[in-house]
């Protein structure tokens, strides 16, 4: 196989995930139909529409390419059309009223018949030149990625793009936390650096802004029900807070290894425990089982846009306060702070850079953005770091789409580095931080994320301060 087709169907295979990960959503009922009221749905449908026509046209196109030259015609054979196209046009708006199930049906044969015939395709093809009307000459590797990969990436931004927690989302929240949540300051660290502490916030981590933002969002009805959570420890005890004040029963799925802290926190604010073992798809499987048996609603980690939004006001207070911030480094597990942050800050300077921080040996979200989709590492690799917020398996799918399209890059740490940061948040900052808090101030401190001269306005989240007492002073005893 050649190296340019094996980049073409390396490509053509993740688009086609994406895609296929929009598809199996719920189709909102206007999928195909014009919305009176202006919402995402008509958009959505625009773009399956032009999703729709185009992969048939342009396979037709490069065979018809390969089918002239192989009939003798002269090279370069003619192909193509104009985005005015009066055909293209007709075409896309027929595919505006197809019924939905049949749009994606289609769809999806036409992308395998894409796949298939790319599959195909020999060193001589794919220098077989074809010319278009307004573009030129090109290969017919170079029109099958313009005309069909590239084109299928595009419209699957725009689906991402559907999908983004928005600024006005992220305000909603602020007003609805407000006075539960605590606006946590920015402190100066040096010259060029602040911190931003979310260790300070009631339940002693940045997950109270998502939980009661969520829990909030329910109807009345709904949090009669009950809610439940699946949780090593700090959203665990942010849906216990936020369900004991807007008087919501709790259950929370926890690890058995969880800390001792963290669990007595949650049995504080009067919620219910379930233990179970270490893997955080066991967890899930079991507080799902709660919502079908007992009816409860289930509270998300990371992978519910309320969530996202109630973590979003960190990023939105990080600009607020220092409206000229060049980066912010944050702590990422199943990517609902670093998602919500990221929209944040973005909304409002975009030309922040966003950088993400995890543990060396619960990497998967990094991998995943060097991959250009979820990558999952098994919980036997991820419990392997100490700092247990950050042991989630995978990124949640919701928290991806934002991290691809805000996220700059992702750096690792070592627990020995997060150790350091410890020792340094408390002697330096008066900071009480345990090692997932702490992964951002590693990433910084250890320049596994440099900071160049432009880069004088770095923000450094500390996520959160719920460290056993004696663990702690095992740590700055060994400094």
């Amino acid at each position: 196989m050649t190296a340019p087709r094996d980049d073409l169907l390396l490509r053509l295979g993740r688009v086609e995930r994406r895609l296929a990960e929009h598809a199996a959503q719920p189709v909102p009922s206007g999928l195909t139909d014009p919305d009176p009221d202006g919402t995402e749905r008509w958009e959505a449908g625009q773009v399956w529409a032009h999703i729709a026509e185009f992969p048939a046209y342009w396979l037709g196109q490069l065979r018809g390419v390969l089918e002239g030259r192989a009939g003798g015609a002269a090279e370069p054979v003619p192909f193509g059309r104009t985005r005015t196209d009066p055909g293209r046009i007709a075409a896309i708006e027929r595919e505006r009223h197809t019924a939905p199930a049949e749009l994606l049906r289609r769809v999806t044969a036409d992308l395998a018949a894409v796949r298939a015939a790319v599959e195909g395709l020999g060193d001589a093809d794919l220098a077989t030149r074809g010319e278009h009307p307004t573009l030129g000459e090109m290969p017919v590797r170079r029109i099958v990625e313009r005309f069909i990969v590239a084109h299928l990436e595009e419209h699957a931004a725009q689906l991402d793009g559907l999908e983004l927690v928005t600024l006005d989302e992220i305000r909603a929240a602020a007003e609805r936390i407000r006075g539960a949540a605590v606006r946590t300051p920015l402190l100066r660290w040096d010259e060029r650096t602040w911190l931003k502490p979310e260790s300070l916030q009631p339940v002693g981590a940045f997950k109270m802004r998502g939980a009661y933002n969520a829990i909030a969002s329910l109807t009345d009805e709904e949090r009669a029900r009950g809610v439940v959570t699946y949780s090593s420890g700090n959203h665990a005890q942010a849906v216990a807070r936020a369900a004991r004040l807007l008087g919501a029963k709790a259950t929370i799925v926890m690890p058995e290894a969880a800390p001792r802290i963290k669990v007595e926190g949650v049995r504080r604010d009067g919620a219910e425990i379930e233990f179970t073992g270490p893997g955080s798809e066991e967890r899930h499987r079991i507080a799902l089982d709660l919502v079908e048996r007992r009816g409860y609603v289930m509270i998300e980690p990371y992978d519910d846009r309320r969530i996202i939004a109630g973590q979003g006001t960190a990023g939105l207070e990080i600009a607020e306060d220092l409206p000229d911030v060049t980066s912010v480094l944050i702590p990422v597990s199943g990517g609902g702070l670093s998602a919500g942050i990221a929209a944040g800050v973005k909304g409002l300077a975009s030309n922040a850079r966003i950088i993400g921080v995890e543990p060396e040996l619960a990497a998967d979200a990094r991998e995943s953005l060097a991959a250009g989709e979820v990558v999952a590492w098994d919980a036997s690799l991820t419990t392997r770091t100490e700092a247990d917020g950050l042991r989630v398996e995978h990124l949640g799918r919701l928290p991806f789409i934002h991290l691809r399209r805000y996220m700059d890059e992702i750096v690792t740490v070592s627990e020995e580095q997060m150790q350091e940061a410890i020792r340094r948040l408390a002697t330096g900052a008066r900071l009480v931080a345990e090692p997932s808090g702490a992964a951002a101030m590693a990433a910084h401190l250890s320049d596994a994320a440099p900071q160049p001269d432009r880069d004088d306005r770095r923000v450094v989240v500390i996520s959160g301060g719920n460290i056993d007492p004696s663990r702690l002073a095992e740590i700055l005893s060994a400094g």
